[in-house]
């Protein structure tokens, strides 16, 4: 028996020799009040395999492959921009500000689905919230998503965004201000729709060369750094993107105070959240 995934539009289903597994998992019911020991029986793992609606499949097909096109000829654009006016040496500190601004949405993201609301909640609740909760109980779940399952609505959400960007550096005589703002934001979208990857091999017990390569220099999120969100009671190291802002978030302690903040504005966590 299926629950729906993300948007109401994917199913996770039991795989055939493995019923056992269902009972394991949480239900609709009691899912964000799953114990350690659930955690310990599955190994990480739900049990369930996950596959998207025929619509939504499409979708995220599309979204995938449109957004890297509209990110290549926004970079291009961007670029030129930059050349035309004599700036190639803003690219170093658009892709550094891109990639921290991609850390801190992927932080930011985190932090809300985690804090606020439940799996009842409207509209996000079942369809947003109680996936990102139950990752907690079930950690490995994530590995077993496919390219497109990994980062297809999360391509579907951004790749707007870069479209709006365009028209902003493709004249020919672009501002070099121009250039190198619509840079960051499209590094930022380009490194928030990679948040989902990075999240994933950092949960893989034996991810690519190429995927050690990048978490050894730092530049995505190492397991060990991610590992820290893990270990209870999940109120620290949001980002995970590549993770870069988690020390400064943690130390000056900026989600509590902005959980703080919301709370005088009348904003309450939830309690199951806890």
């Amino acid at each position: 028996m299926g629950v729906l995934y993300h948007l109401g539009v994917r199913e996770k289903f039991e795989p055939q020799g493995c019923p056992a597994m269902a009972d394991d998992a949480p239900n609709a019911g009691d899912g964000l009040a799953a114990t350690q020991t659930a955690r310990e029986t599955t190994s990480g793992y739900s049990g369930l395999t996950e596959e998207s609606g025929p619509f939504h499949s499409l979708l995220e097909h599309v979204s995938t492959y449109s957004f890297v096109l509209l990110f290549a000829a926004a970079i291009y654009f961007s670029i030129v921009g930059l050349a035309a006016q004599g700036r190639l040496w803003l690219i170093a500190p658009a892709l550094a500000l891109g990639m921290v601004a991609g850390d801190f949405v992927s932080g930011l993201v985190h932090w809300l689905a985690d804090t606020y609301g439940s799996e009842r909640t409207p509209i996000v609740g079942g369809s947003f919230i109680k996936w990102f909760r139950l990752h907690h109980v079930y950690p490995k779940d994530i590995c077993t998503h496919g390219f497109i399952n990994t980062n297809g609505n999360t391509c579907i959400l951004v790749a707007p965004l870069v479209v709006l960007c365009l028209p902003f550096v493709w004249d020919e005589d672009v501002s070099a201000t121009r250039s190198f703002s619509v840079l960051v934001v499209v590094l930022m979208a380009a490194t928030t729709v990679a948040t989902n990857q990075f999240h994933k091999w950092a949960h893989e017990d034996a991810p690519s060369l190429l995927a050690r390569g990048l978490q050894k220099s730092r530049l995505i999120l190492p397991p060990a750094h991610h590992s820290q969100h893990h270990a209870g009671p999940f109120d620290a190291h949001y980002c995970i993107a590549n993770g870069w802002l988690n020390p400064l978030l943690d130390r000056v302690k900026f989600f509590g105070r902005l959980e703080r903040a919301l709370a005088k504005l009348g904003m309450k966590r939830d309690a199951g959240s806890e």
